[in-house]
């Protein structure tokens, strides 16, 4: 049985890795880009360019690396934190459900598929109501840039997109990276129930 979970969860990062690796190509572009990093080798600092591709192994390896020195929360702040230095995606998963973020604008949007059936139907108002929890607002209900009469306006927001049968939630975190890793945990906990798994963390 821990065999045949271990394919899964490689199946489903390959999958979730194609997904993205073509989304970003033709959408964005991240995966062509250069990282420009400081690196010290001994007593001096070098410029060093590097792919995106080494450097994300370097920010994965990081992350890997911190998994055993924090409780959850922590590991899943610490990736978070790393992630948006120049990563395209995060995706934590637990048990057999995953969370996911886009970080290639140095911002968190925290991204959430669901079909629109009976199995999952009700994970659209759940995250729907967590996210009012936190006094998140629609994007259609936010007023214009143009001043309101309270001077008051919402400073983050999710937006609902709809293709076919999948409902896109896209709830824009910015850069609340504590609020965020609290989202995270809630979302296993109340939403998919998913107490006991042991964390995974991938970056791209």
């Amino acid at each position: 049985m821990k065999t045949l979970k271990k394919y899964f969860y490689k199946i489903a990062f390959l999958i979730f890795d194609l997904y993205y690796w073509v989304k970003n190509y033709v959408l964005r572009g991240e995966f062509e880009k250069k990282h420009i990093v400081f690196q010290k080798e001994g007593s001096q600092f070098k410029l060093v360019i590097k792919s995106h591709e080494d450097f994300v192994e370097e920010i994965q390896e990081r992350i890997d690396d911190f998994k055993q020195k924090g409780d959850e929360e922590e590991y899943i702040k610490y990736a978070l934190e790393q992630a948006l230095e120049g990563c395209v995606y995060i995706i934590i998963s637990k048990g057999e459900r995953f969370v996911q973020f886009w970080t290639g604008r140095g911002r968190l949007d925290f991204d959430f598929q669901v079909k629109n059936n009976k199995t999952f139907k009700p994970y659209y108002y759940q995250i729907i109501g967590m996210l009012a929890d936190i006094d998140f607002v629609r994007d259609s209900f936010v007023p214009s840039p143009f001043p309101t009469i309270t001077g008051i306006k919402p400073s983050h927001t999710y937006k609902i997109e709809e293709s076919g049968d999948i409902k896109t939630i896209t709830g824009y975190f910015n850069k609340l990276i504590p609020e965020a890793s609290v989202f995270t945990l809630k979302v296993f906990e109340e939403i998919f129930k998913e107490k006991k798994g042991k964390l995974e963390i991938k970056v791209g």
